[in-house]
């Protein structure tokens, strides 16, 4: 339903205002959120010079368009839902996409995944502004169809974003009852696990449980208390221009692997953490 609407929503922005119109919009949102993450930015071990801060910004303006112009509109025909894969020695996994989002957004991690032999598997979180909490049911049946499918015991979650908090309240979804959850390992790419300022301005459900300090998040952390049932790894970028401060991505009691010199939303579309990502998925 999500690749359906966006697809008429950039259809209604191009009548009424132009491609042009739509690509400069989305080009001056990216710049504002460099602008609004660098007030609150983390310390960095060194400073960013022009060069490095302009060639984040491009990289960020090329993953958007990609996403929100062909990826997302165009998820379900780029994308299915199950794909198998010779690497039966691998858990199979479940990509687990962010805020506002689709599958799409990641399609480029799925596309790298699936030529390294693995069985991939996809859904989109819905409703798209509910409560976080509510996705965990959704996770769930999922990774229950999956394992049912495969004849697999357990699945690797890779989540960019709000997929990670997702992830993580699925986890406690089956803690609470005393459920094993089936999950080998679950990776989580730029996702603001202590939250981001950002957030402050949101209006919807999911949007405010990721401001910082929120009762959500600390309810979260108490419950875990550092401790899962399964790996939990958090990869993020130390040059995030959507979760700010940035250090909120490290997770406490979790493998933290910081990188720097790639944007929010190039997360699952850069190389460099695919292998990152794949190298964690090759971890016993």
């Amino acid at each position: 339903m999500l690749s359906i609407a966006l697809t008429l929503i950039i259809f209604v922005l191009c009548l009424l205002v132009g491609p042009a119109g739509v690509l400069v919009v989305a080009t001056v949102i990216i710049g504002l959120s460099f602008v609004l993450t660098a007030i609150y930015a983390s310390p960095r071990p060194a400073s960013r010079g022009v060069g490095v801060r302009l060639k984040l910004w491009l990289g960020e303006i090329a993953a958007a368009w990609s996403i929100l112009f062909v990826a997302m509109p165009m998820e379900r025909w780029l994308m299915p839902r199950d794909r198998d894969g010779a690497r039966k020695d691998r858990p199979p996994v479940l990509l687990i996409h962010g805020y506002v989002n689709n599958a799409g957004s990641m399609w480029r991690l799925w596309r790298a995944l699936r030529r390294r032999g693995l069985r991939i598997h996809t859904l989109n979180l819905e409703p798209v502004y509910g409560d976080i909490d509510c996705y965990a049911p959704l996770i769930e049946s999922r990774v229950a169809a999956i394992r049912a499918g495969t004849g697999t015991p357990r699945v690797t979650l890779v989540c960019h974003s709000m997929g990670g908090l997702a992830a993580r309240a699925f986890l406690r979804h089956c803690s609470g009852r005393r459920v094993d959850a089936c999950v080998d390992k679950v990776v989580t790419l730029g996702t603001p696990h202590r939250g981001t300022v950002l957030a402050r301005m949101e209006l919807s459900p999911n949007g405010r449980q990721m401001a910082p300090d929120n009762a959500w998040l600390k309810a979260l952390a108490a419950h875990e208390a550092g401790l899962w049932s399964c790996a939990m790894v958090s990869i993020y970028s130390i040059d995030d221009n959507i979760v700010a401060p940035q250090l909120n991505a490290h997770l406490e009691g979790a493998r933290n692997l910081p990188i720097a010199g790639i944007g929010h939303i190039s997360l699952p579309l850069s190389g460099r953490v695919i292998d990152m990502v794949m190298a964690e998925i090759e971890r016993a």
